[in-house]
């Protein structure tokens, strides 16, 4: 795996209107919003699963990663390395979940749905996808914040990792399996500090034309650009 530290870019932002609730005693609270985009080579293959995979538990020696080509174990046929959030886009739908990865031998909990993020636009047909998340909403170790007194996320690791099917331990994988994320492998992830007016932007990490397990990928699921920003919301 390879960490790539944050780096903050002068670049514009760009602002998603939605609403969603806060948190039983947290009620009052600015909202810390975290803007995520990502965007593919073609227009996005609505059967296909793309993700925003977060690990918040503040380690930065580990984070998300995609599964291997050639594993013999694929896990929940999502992601690798560490996590414990991700939002999932699939069939025309955004939903936030608390996961983490499956070792082999090992039985996890399964994922829980934790609703919509706070905002989120689908531009699949230019293959462009959108969401932002309240981080004060998100709780570091997993799931979503009950009261004042959770501590609040301080860092993340980050990849946008896309999947043309989900293939589970067992079952037979399609032909080609196909996915990608940050860097030639996958295997890189960004890492940051929660701090308001932070942006981080594509410069040179994600190239069009890569390849999974020898095979370049198809236009939708080849990832090309990025963009990461935290801002305060109202």
């Amino acid at each position: 795996m390879r960490r790539l530290a944050a780096v903050v870019l002068l670049a514009a932002g760009w602002l998603l209107g939605g609403c969603a609730a806060i948190p039983a005693g947290v009620q009052g609270a600015l909202r810390q919003l975290l803007d995520l985009r990502m965007t593919v080579r073609g227009a996005v293959d609505e059967n296909a699963y793309y993700l925003f995979v977060l690990d918040t538990n503040g380690r930065d020696s580990e984070g998300p990663e995609v599964i291997a080509p050639l594993t013999n174990f694929l896990g929940n046929g999502r992601a690798t390395g560490v996590y414990q959030h991700y939002v999932e886009y699939h069939q025309g739908q955004f939903e936030l979940f608390r996961d983490q990865p499956e070792q082999e031998g090992q039985v996890v909990p399964p994922r829980v749905a934790l609703g919509q993020p706070f905002s989120f636009d689908s531009g699949s047909s230019q293959g462009t996808l959108r969401c932002s998340l309240d981080l004060n909403k998100v709780e570091a170790q997993g799931g979503l914040k009950t009261n004042a007194a959770d501590p609040d996320i301080q860092q993340i690791e980050i990849n946008f990792i896309t999947v043309n099917e989900i293939v589970l331990p067992g079952s037979l994988p399609p032909t080609p399996r196909q996915s990608d994320g940050l860097g030639t492998d996958g295997t890189n992830f960004i890492t940051f500090r929660v701090n308001n007016g932070l942006v981080i932007g594509n410069t040179g990490l994600e190239q069009p034309g890569e390849f999974f397990g020898g095979q370049q990928l198809d236009a939708a699921y080849d990832l090309v650009d990025f963009r990461i920003e935290i801002r305060q919301g109202g």
